[in-house]
């Protein structure tokens, strides 16, 4: 690629604007931007996988810079050789060499090694699909006190038991406290979550839900949990 070629003036203040090449699974875009990482702002159209705050997302192999901004780009948003709107799931994202995003976000990368809000959940992912069975301990033998899909397309829902989840694939979230009423709280809580926010969205319209998302959806309402 010639663009990874180009020798980026230094001596000045550089902003880049690109919608670089996506490669398998964004890896041809994260070579763009580690390439762009000596500019004061990279402003980039990205592959959902950018979005993704999984401990393998591939946003935090970004070296130098840091995310400020994440929007996912509106329906139709491109268009072709013929004039014709296109419909490409993608995230437009600005990443900064100086500034810092303000706003706090739960990082799963950070959390790997622990068990995140251990006092309130504990997460376990559930599946009998064929070559993905696991977490059978939360289906046949203990029932967890909720349960979600974790694929969906355009909306989902908590549910009481495993056999609810769609395509036998799911999350089990298990409350830690002995204390009804937080229980209930939570409970609560994650029944009301629009989890189209926090769910990574697929370029096949397919959202994707994982104990990461789960841990962020907690994390923004623990301020709800203080009086308990």
């Amino acid at each position: 690629m010639g663009g990874l070629n180009y020798k980026l003036p230094t001596h000045q203040k550089v902003i880049c604007l690109g919608n670089p090449p996506f490669g398998h699974r964004g890896v041809m875009a994260l070579e763009f931007i580690n390439h762009a990482k000596s500019c004061d702002f990279v402003c980039f159209i990205l592959p959902m996988f950018f979005e993704s705050q999984g401990k393998g997302s591939i946003k935090y192999r970004v070296k130098g810079l840091n995310l400020l901004y994440s929007e996912r780009l509106e329906k139709n948003a491109f268009i072709d050789f013929k004039n014709k709107e296109v419909d490409v799931h993608c995230v437009f994202q600005i990443w900064s060499k100086k500034y810092q995003n303000k706003k706090s976000e739960f990082s799963w990368y950070k959390n790997r090694h622990k068990e995140p809000f251990g006092e309130y959940i504990k997460v376990f992912t559930v599946s009998l699909a064929k070559n993905r069975e696991c977490g059978k301990e939360w289906i046949f033998n203990q029932k967890a006190s909720f349960y979600i899909s974790s694929t969906f397309y355009k909306s989902t829902q908590i549910v009481e038991n495993f056999e609810e989840v769609k395509y036998q694939s799911g999350i089990a979230v298990v409350f830690t406290s002995t204390n009804k009423a937080l229980n209930a709280k939570l409970k609560k809580l994650f029944q009301e979550i629009d989890w189209t926010k926090y769910a990574s969205l697929a370029t096949n319209s397919c959202y994707h839900l994982g104990k990461s998302h789960i841990f962020q959806a907690l994390y923004d309402h623990l301020d709800s949990l203080k009086d308990n």
